[in-house]
């Protein structure tokens, strides 16, 4: 059980028990929440959660298995509820979130919360918050990577090589393609204007026939001056960043991290190619990986812990990384 400074023990509801949810269940009971688990239907996923014995609620009836109540128990029994659903699925189930602290993923609209939050960019907007949509992964890469540049920046070009699915999706694609984001800027730069709004960023994007993870090619108008080794400094002096040398692509990255123990493989870091670090003719250059199934999970627990009334950003986002195993020195958490 993990206590915050004002000695509330903290039940967290996830509902969902797929890519994220799964995760952000075994994240909060690592930082000593309770945890209870709400699903619409049953599926093989969930043999873990029932083999560990976490609390289950259906949404939907009997779902087959053996659970502890309804939806409307579920949301009464907890304290905050963490909506993992799929896109919109969220939308429909806000009606249920009375008298209940509320997180939804990057997937749903900024509007359903009025409130978008990233640990880096607003931490302190989301203190003693009801609502809040975690921003997505892609958009939470940019915020660790370019709040750190803040002073330096006049304005931002981003592009984003997206993976097509994740690992186990079977039904999506493409296999044979390559698919623009037609729409030009993408949504990519306004997501992250919901965190920081004055950032001057344009964003575009392709889907290209890959799981393992998205990929970023970013240039940064400089209005300061900086050298290569002060991009390569702030970076691996901040947290949520690993800056690897060597590696040549997602699929080196990935091995490393399988090659660590990471459960799942996951890498919650931003990854950055240390031999793309640049800094030439006033822009910055610089490319980096993004584990789109766990790079939100810090964001999640950094925001709960912010509902909560934690104050200290630093302090927050420290012990959470101490948590998840992917802490550095103390002294770059200022």
């Amino acid at each position: 059980m993990i206590l915050n400074r004002y000695f509330i023990m903290i039940k967290v509801g996830v509902v969902g028990y797929g890519t994220i949810g799964k995760r952000i269940v075994d994240a909060s009971v690592d930082s000593g929440f309770d945890v209870a688990i709400a699903v619409r239907r049953y599926t093989p996923k969930l043999d873990i959660a029932i083999e560990r014995k976490f609390p289950l609620y259906s949404m939907a009836g009997d779902i087959g298995i053996e659970t502890q109540g309804d939806f409307e128990d579920f949301v009464r029994e907890c304290d905050v509820v963490v909506d993992c659903t799929p896109k919109n699925i969220p939308a429909e189930n806000f009606s249920y979130y009375k008298n209940v602290k509320v997180i939804v993923e990057g997937g749903e609209k900024h509007s359903l919360t009025g409130f978008s939050f990233s640990s880096f960019g607003n931490y302190e907007e989301g203190v003693n918050r009801e609502r809040a949509r975690v921003v997505s992964c892609n958009t939470t890469s940019l915020v660790r990577t370019l709040i750190p540049l803040k002073e330096y920046i006049d304005n931002v070009f981003v592009t984003l090589i997206r993976r097509s699915v994740d690992p186990w999706d079977v039904k999506g694609g493409p296999i044979n393609a390559i698919v623009p984001v037609l729409k030009v800027p993408s949504h990519h730069g306004p997501d992250l204007n919901t965190v920081v709004p004055d950032i001057s960023i344009r964003t575009m994007a392709v889907k290209v026939p890959t799981t393992l993870a998205h990929l970023h090619v970013v240039r940064v108008k400089l209005k300061k001056n900086m050298t290569k080794e002060d991009l390569k400094y702030i970076f691996e002096n901040t947290p949520r960043i690993r800056v690897l040398s060597g590696y040549k692509s997602t699929a080196d990255i990935i091995e490393h991290f399988r090659d660590l123990g990471r459960k799942r493989y996951d890498m919650p870091e931003v990854a950055v190619f240390e031999e793309s670090i640049n800094v030439e003719s006033g822009k910055a250059y610089w490319i980096h990986v993004v584990h789109q199934e766990s790079i939100v999970i810090p964001e999640n627990i950094d925001c709960i812990k912010a509902m909560f009334g934690e104050k200290d950003k630093w302090k927050a986002i420290y012990e959470t990384d101490k948590t998840l195993g992917i802490e550095k020195k103390k002294e770059c958490y200022r």
